[in-house]
């Protein structure tokens, strides 16, 4: 065991953040690109981190390095004590008021990024121009993942009715809007009017990998109206999905959003099973109070409810 150099040693913020990243990105290497530092300076800082724990929190091998039960308890604790000093920074926002300004990071799926994210990333330009939002499309298990290592501070995810997630406890989620899917079908193809699931059972199918919420969500619907889509094109780019039904290889079901209307398609109520999908904005817990987050989630509310989706 290492020893402590005083009796009652500190604990550096900064160092804690360091050990925190090295857990996420698995490797010393990996937490100094994060960070912007070399390796030997992550090095140096995890070895004064041991010295004020007075304990070993890392063992290095031939494969890198592995955190200790101590550093694992540590980096626990890590977690916890950033998510306070994000409350006590928002909190000092608040009381300084003033306008809201610097950067966020968002994911979001690519249908909603299209649509309500862009639209509300635009107003925010004219309403709120000190706030600098940067975007990147993930799938909602990626943005966990981010939002998770602090790679991104806000989320916008999508869950279908066949296809719950559950969500961390370090996570607080608030719905946007709700929508239903739609029939996307070649011209011609489909009679006027709603369609229904079970209807379009012999037909070829384009559709979002499994992987994807929706790809398994109607998926699973397909399954409990007795058939197995036949899929001849999978894809999670939206707008290869509309374009690949336009020219006949298959009919697809999607939300309404992801419908962008830049291929000639027929697009029909499903009336049978009905599928919905609500789209969430998703923050750590403890970070929906931060001004800059609460003025970028407000935009999104606002761009959500003045467009397509009601």
């Amino acid at each position: 065991m290492l020893s402590r150099t005083d009796g009652e040693p500190g604990l550096d913020v900064g160092r804690l953040r360091t050990l925190r990243e090295v857990s996420l990105r698995g490797s010393i290497a990996s937490a100094a690109r994060t960070l912007g530092l070399t390796p030997s300076a992550v090095s140096q800082q995890l070895s004064v981190l041991e010295r004020e724990a007075g304990t070993r929190l890392l063992d290095r091998t031939s494969r890198g390095v592995e955190l200790t039960g101590a550093g694992l308890l540590l980096c626990q604790r890590a977690d916890a004590i950033l998510d306070v000093l994000a409350l006590a920074r928002a909190d000092l926002d608040r009381l300084t008021g003033g306008a809201v300004h610097g950067p966020l990071r968002l994911a979001t799926v690519s249908s909603a990024a299209a649509t309500i994210v862009s639209d509300a990333v635009l107003a925010l330009r004219t309403t709120q121009p000190g706030i600098a939002v940067s975007v990147v499309a993930a799938e909602p298990t990626n943005s966990l993942a981010l939002l998770h290592a602090g790679d991104v501070d806000m989320a916008v995810v999508d869950e279908y009715d066949a296809a719950p997630f559950a969500l961390p406890e370090h996570v607080q989620a608030e719905d946007l809007c709700s929508e239903e899917l739609v029939v996307v079908a070649p011209r011609g193809v489909l009679a006027d009017g709603p369609a229904k699931l079970a209807d379009l059972a012999e037909l070829d199918w384009v559709m979002p990998p499994v992987e994807a919420a929706c790809g398994a969500a109607v998926r699973a619907a397909c399954r409990r109206q007795g058939f197995e889509p036949r899929v001849r094109w999978e894809t999670d780019d939206m707008l290869l999905l509309e374009r690949a039904v336009a020219v006949g290889h298959g009919v697809a079901v999607l939300p309404r959003l992801a419908v962008a209307g830049a291929a000639p398609v027929d697009v029909r109520a499903l009336a049978e099973p009905r599928i919905q999908r609500t789209l969430r904005t998703l923050v750590r817990t403890g970070w929906s109070d931060r001004p800059v987050v609460r003025a970028v989630r407000e935009a999104l509310l606002t761009a959500s409810q003045d467009g397509s989706v009601r």
